[in-house]
This record gives structure tokens, C-alpha cells and sequence, in this order.
């Protein structure tokens, strides 16, 4: 008799490691699902904008001098010096209007941001650095430009100079907008601003190039992820959306004030850039890899309550209809995914739940031959699936919970066994 019990033990284990390996191939659909999204999202942002980030505005002067040559017979040559300025003041005030785009059954958030840029240059500072130059290029880099909605003009002290297309210096960025201002000596600040609509996807960041930086954003989206270098120093989110504040000092920089040629690049400015993402509110595709880490639990739970009731009420249960019920479990996941991407998360996890169980415990009465033995299979299973669901929402307390689960689980197969013979468990009393 124990060498029986202990070949259907091992046969039933090994049924259930076939079903867990079942239920980690939806892992590779999920992969599969999870990059078409990707590609679609990157599709749409290809057409509509890409992730936008704004580098300036940096005042830039050129400088041209020959070098007379050492060596006769040699020609002297002209030699150009770059100059960059930033400046002393920056306020970055912008709205994300969010939009939904879909293309097939994946949908994707777009944005257009409605931002004004104002602040000041030290005339004094510009005095230092122009050189014998009379005219500056004041640069804004702009990861996307095919975004811009429309024609930029600069107010420049007491003028208007409209933007021009390029960067106009690629150690900043290549791609952006320019003007040639004129660089005006004194004591006093010089103001700018600007305003600009521009179109794009994921997300928003700025590099915080002033001595003294605020940005603020605000959106109707609900579920803001703020990154970077640099959290915002208050923050709002509520259902209705959200609004957010940085100040930033030149402290918090690792690019100086000003500098000559390459002494700084793009990555060292961006290293200092602080935005938001507008994040999907729920990645189902996240959600799902997690509850396939659950697998085994629930394989495990459910074998194992079969096997009580096979040995409390002497029943009989082929390894066929173990087969049967961990190919159920493992079915669970494949519906959840496929459902997940039209109906959303929750009525998805709702109705393979509800499928799910129904199918098991339906199928339990005729194994268990009573169908009043079927419901606490249902009782479990619904349990289960909610307290699985319970724990997705937590993260951070996953692993605690899941832990107390086990914990709680096994105590009640130690209580309800606990005067079962395992030597001559079929045995009847």
C-alpha cells in the first residue's frame, strides 16, 4: 500500500510539473504580445512624435581667428572658437493634452504639449563670452522637431526674431530650432520666452540649464510616472489628473555655466534632464507575467485538495483526471491573455476566473461522485483567483502575502490529515 501511494505521488507530480510547464509557455506568448505593442506604439510615435526632450535654450557665439604659422612656406589658417552661454533664469510652464491612439486592438497615449519658456541672460556674462561678435545663435534642442504644430517666434528684449529649423550646433543636439539675437552688453538681464506646441508620445522632459530652474506640468491624465534626475518638489495626482513642480539650482548640474568647444556634450546635458511619462493605467502584460509566477501555487493547492478528498473519502482519482484539472489551471492564464487584450484587465481576470472555476468543479462532482463535495473546490478556487488578484495590486507586499497564503494553506492540510495513517492511508477506519 505505501509503495502505491508513493508511485501516485510521484505520478502526480510529475503531472503537475508537465502543467506548470504549460502555463509557462504563455510566457513566450506574452513576450510575443508585448513586443507587437511596442512596435505598434513605436509605429504611431514614428507618425505622430516621438519622446520629447528640450535642451535649452544655450546662447552660442563663434568666434574666427588666424593662426600665423611657425614654419615658412606654410599659409596661416582660420580657426573657430565656440563659445555657449546659459542662462541666469529659466520657467518651463507646460499642459500635456493627452489623446488615446489605437491601431488594431492596441491602444497608446499621445500628447501635445502647450509650453512656454521665458527667463533671462546675463548681459554681463555675454560680454564675457561673445568675443568681437555682435549677433548670437540662441538654441533650443528638441528631440523631435516633426511635432513643432506651428511656426515659433522668439520675444528677444524688445523684439520678435522668428525661429529657424536646426539646432544650429550638434554638440547640443542636431535636431531643434535656432535664431540669431543680438548680443546686447550692459549690466542688466535680457529677457526671452517663447512659446511652443509640439507634439508627442510617452513622455515629457526638460534639461534644467538656468542657475535657477522652476518647470512646472500639468495634464488630465491620471497616471503620471515623473523621472530623471530630479522629482518634482511638489506634486498633485488625483483622478482628474495631475500638476507638478521642480526647482532646480545650477548646484544639482554637472555641466558649468558656460564653456568653449566640446568641453560639454549631449550626454552630459541630458544626464541632468527631469520630466513625466503619461503611463497606461493598467500593463496588462506585466500583470500577467506576475500572475504566471502563481502558477505553481495554484497547480500545487489544487492537486493537493484532490488528493485529501481522495484520501479522506476513499475515492479513487485516475491520473487522467488530475491531467484534466491541471490542463484547466494552465488554460486560465491562456484565456486571461487573450481576453486582457480586448475586455481589459479586470473583466478578463473576472471571466477566466469564472471559467475556470465552473469547468473544474463541474468536472469535480463526477471525480469526487457527490456534488456536495464539489463546492468547496469552487469555494477554493474562487478564493484563490481573488486572493491572486488581491496581490497584483499590492507589488511591494507580494511576497508577504503570497508567503502567509502558503503558510495558511499548509496548516490546513496539516489540521485536516492530521489522524490519517500514511502508512495504510486507504485503509478504512
Amino acid at each position: 500500500m505505501r509503495d502505491n501511494i508513493t508511485l501516485k505521488l510521484f505520478i502526480i507530480a510529475v503531472i503537475g510539473g508537465a502543467c506548470l510547464i504549460a502555463s509557462l509557455l504563455v510566457f513566450g506568448l506574452i513576450e510575443e504580445r508585448e513586443g507587437r505593442f511596442r512596435e505598434v506604439k513605436q509605429e504611431i510615435a514614428s507618425s505622430w512624435g516621438e519622446r520629447q526632450t528640450l535642451i535649452g535654450p544655450v546662447l552660442i557665439f563663434e568666434r574666427t581667428t588666424t593662426v600665423k604659422s611657425t614654419v615658412s612656406n606654410i599659409p596661416s589658417v582660420l580657426q573657430t572658437e565656440v563659445s555657449y552661454l546659459l542662462p541666469e533664469t529659466l520657467d518651463v510652464e507646460t499642459e500635456l493634452v493627452p489623446e488615446v491612439r489605437s491601431r488594431g486592438i492596441f491602444d497608446t497615449v499621445v500628447y501635445i504639449s502647450k509650453t512656454k519658456v521665458s527667463g533671462a541672460f546675463s548681459a554681463k556674462e555675454i560680454e564675457k563670452v561673445r568675443g568681437t561678435g555682435v549677433t548670437g545663435i540662441f538654441s533650443v534642442g528638441i528631440t523631435d522637431t516633426r511635432g513643432i504644430a506651428k511656426q515659433v517666434d522668439l520675444s528677444w528684449d524688445k523684439s520678435v526674431l522668428p525661429f529657424s529649423p536646426g539646432s544650429r550646433n550638434a554638440s547640443i543636439r542636431s535636431s531643434g530650432i535656432s535664431a540669431e539675437v543680438p548680443a546686447r552688453t550692459g549690466s542688466a538681464l535680457i529677457p526671452f520666452s517663447f512659446e511652443l506646441s509640439l507634439h508627442g508620445s510617452e513622455g515629457i522632459s526638460f534639461v534644467p540649464v538656468g542657475k535657477e530652474t522652476r518647470i512646472a506640468a500639468a495634464s488630465a491624465w491620471p497616471t503620471p510616472e515623473f523621472n530623471g534626475a530630479f522629482l518634482p518638489a511638489t506634486r498633485n495626482v488625483t483622478d482628474a489628473g495631475f500638476d507638478a513642480q521642480w526647482n532646480i539650482s545650477s548646484f544639482g548640474q554637472s555641466f558649468p555655466h558656460s564653456w568653449k568647444d566640446y568641453e560639454v556634450d549631449q550626454t552630459l546635458l541630458l544626464d541632468s534632464a527631469a520630466g513625466v511619462d503619461l503611463h497606461g493605467r493598467i500593463d496588462i502584460y506585466d500583470q500577467l507575467s506576475r500572475s504566471i509566477k502563481y502558477a505553481v501555487l495554484f497547480i500545487l493547492i489544487t492537486f493537493a485538495v484532490f488528493f485529501v478528498f481522495e484520501v479522506l473519502a476513499l475515492l479513487r482519482i485516475h491520473p487522467v483526471q488530475y491531467l484534466l484539472v491541471g490542463g484547466s489551471l494552465a488554460l486560465f492564464y491562456l484565456l486571461l491573455l487573450s481576453l486582457a487584450e480586448h475586455i481589459g484587465f479586470l473583466p478578463a481576470y473576472i471571466l477566466s476566473t469564472a471559467m475556470t472555476a465552473l469547468l473544474i468543479s463541474t468536472y469535480s462532482a463526477r471525480v469526487l461522485q457527490s456534488r456536495k463535495r464539489a463546492f468547496p473546490i469552487l469555494a477554493m478556487l474562487l478564493v484563490l483567483y481573488g486572493y491572486l488578484y488581491f496581490v497584483l495590486q499590492l507589488e511591494d507586499y507580494a511576497l508577504l502575502f503570497g508567503s502567509l497564503l502558503l503558510f495558511i494553506l499548509l496548516a490546513s492540510v496539516m489540521y485536516v490529515t492530521r489522524n490519517v495513517n500514511w502508512f495504510e492511508p486507504m485503509a478504512k477506519k
